[in-house]
């Protein structure tokens, strides 16, 4: 499992050189077989086919504290993830909702070494986005489709990757579960 992919997030707010004191937990949980519906009250909903594994991360960076949080469910044949970073008040006033998404993107592409980016702006319940749809740097002949989607100060960062037909079938539909309930 990458670690909430802070590098890109880091990138994106131009304040990787200036990160320290991180702390990290992670869940170590089970899956339950039969979850369906993933919710974290006030930020989103989405469906997953088992019980997502939870991280959580939070480093002090130049521009204030940037808190991460992630639910996840991977395994050879398919990557599910939804990633909500709490973007620093200062950050989003010095950059901007497009140019805090413009960063973000930048910053993803790079962190995941992806190759063969193709990336359009994308709307999701009226909030500013971009879609990316790569071939990830570490599954080459794989693609993957990242969802960037910000919805006041908080950064959603949505992946889905399927290697056989089924688990694609099963990545279009977390994409399509996901709903933003954040302002």
């Amino acid at each position: 499992m990458r670690p909430l992919q802070r590098t890109a997030l880091a990138l994106a707010l131009a304040l990787a050189p200036w990160a320290a004191d991180a702390e990290t937990s992670v869940s170590t949980a089970p899956r339950a077989v039969l979850a369906r519906i993933h919710t974290v009250p006030g930020a989103f909903r989405a469906s997953f086919p088992s019980e997502p594994r939870a991280d959580e991360s939070s480093e002090l960076t130049l521009l204030g504290r940037l808190h991460s949080q992630g639910w996840e469910v991977e395994d050879a044949d398919l990557r599910l993830r939804v990633e909500r970073h709490e973007v620093p008040a200062l950050a989003l006033a010095v950059l901007g909702g497009e140019g805090l998404l413009a960063r973000a993107e930048a910053g993803l592409v790079e962190d995941l070494a992806a190759r063969e980016v193709e990336a359009e702006p994308l709307a999701l319940g009226g909030r500013a986005g971009r879609r990316l749809r790569y071939e990830p740097g570490d599954r080459p002949g794989l693609r993957e489709e990242a969802r960037l989607v910000l919805a006041g100060r908080h950064l959603y960062v949505v992946f889905a990757r399927g290697a056989s037909p089924e688990a694609q079938a099963l990545a279009a539909g977390f994409l399509d579960s996901v709903e933003i309930e954040a302002p």
